[in-house]
């Protein structure tokens, strides 16, 4: 993106200049009544150039006119052009240092370092060739100014590899940084197991959740006979069942959800903005997919069944009702858990 951004900047500015001298020399030909023969016809062709420039600018297409000649088709027109304008306007010679300099500059910073010094190379020899057609110089003299033109282009070419090498490098440092920060802050919120969120992150979404989007409903659920798990099957069964048992939450619930392994066997969902029925009707769904789950592990079959408590409560809650709706959710949970298991019992928040 920022490439793009960067590209898009330059061609603006490449299509400006281009613009700038076109229209310049245009006015200067009108009023000096210079505008004849091949003066004429050359300028003419890079006013349709600039034209061809602005419409494929604006219609997206630029990229077509900038790759042609390997990349370099714009330097050619702009070294023929800036070339036959001076030998024909040769008491304005001395301007066609600087220019080239200018061009060699925003192509440098356009382009990489091979282009750059390639756009050096055919302004020099744009240069060298004007200088001895025009004879406003001794041969010396422009043979001394192409090579200064020459070795500054080699300077602008290094100087801009070396300004992209260290932006690249900034640029990597700043992706690790953001990627170990954004790795930190998933190992900080996420509990390892389940990749639900931990019990911190379950705690912190609830005060925010509780306190701006009522109504809000809690389910905790249990997995019921958890430890007879551990001891029939193993604790690496149990692991299993934990990680099973949490994708089969996460399935059911919304995106806006939040599911968290609250500890243990133990799970906590929120459901921001429902009411107590949809509560109920997702604890139900999630406690009836576990239990017609297939577990097997080591090729052993298991059972799962979650017993559940759901507390809904229709106003915004301080820090201490929070926990008030946490212990009312698991004193439900728990009589649930005394009234047969595998079931969902259900009570507003009081």
């Amino acid at each position: 993106m920022e490439n793009k951004q960067k590209d898009h900047i330059f061609t603006e500015i490449y299509i400006s200049i281009h613009s700038i001298m076109g229209l310049l020399i245009l006015f200067y030909c009108i009023f000096s009544q210079t505008l004849k023969g091949m003066m004429m016809v050359m300028l003419m062709i890079y006013l349709i150039y600039i034209g061809l420039e602005l419409y494929l600018f604006a219609t997206s297409q630029i990229i077509k006119l900038e790759n042609l000649l390997g990349g370099y088709f714009q330097s050619v027109v702009d070294t023929l052009f800036i070339s036959i304008c001076c030998i024909y306007l040769d008491s304005y010679y001395f301007i066609v240092l600087p220019i080239f300099c200018l061009l060699i500059l925003i192509s440098s910073l356009a382009n990489y370092r091979t282009k750059s010094v390639t756009h050096g190379i055919l302004s020099t020899l744009g240069y060298i060739s004007v200088g001895i057609l025009s004879g406003f110089y001794p041969l010396g003299i422009v043979i001394l100014q192409g090579a200064l033109l020459l070795g500054f282009s080699f300077f602008v070419g290094e100087l801009n590899q070396l300004i992209s090498d260290v932006y690249k490098r900034n640029q990597y440092a700043m992706e690790e940084i953001e990627y170990k920060n954004q790795l930190l802050e998933y190992r900080a919120t996420t509990d390892f197991l389940t990749d639900l969120s931990n019990h911190q992150a379950f705690y912190h979404a609830l005060e925010v959740i509780a306190e701006k989007h009522a109504p809000v409903t809690l389910i905790l659920l249990d997995i019921d006979d958890f430890k007879a798990v551990n001891d029939v099957y193993g604790h690496l069964s149990g692991d299993y069942v934990i990680r099973e048992v949490s994708q089969i939450i996460k399935k059911l619930l919304r995106t806006s959800d939040i599911g968290a392994r609250y500890g243990g066997e133990e799970f906590a969902v929120l459901l921001p903005g429902t009411g107590q029925p949809f509560g109920q009707r997702i604890a139900e769904r999630i406690c009836k997919a576990v239990a017609e789950y297939p577990f097997e592990f080591d090729q052993q079959k298991m059972r799962i069944t979650l017993s559940a408590g759901v507390c809904h409560s229709t106003v915004a809650l301080s820090r201490g009702e929070q926990t008030m709706l946490i212990d009312q959710a698991d004193a439900l949970l728990y009589y649930s858990k005394r009234n047969g298991k595998n079931r969902v019992t259900s009570a507003q928040f009081q």
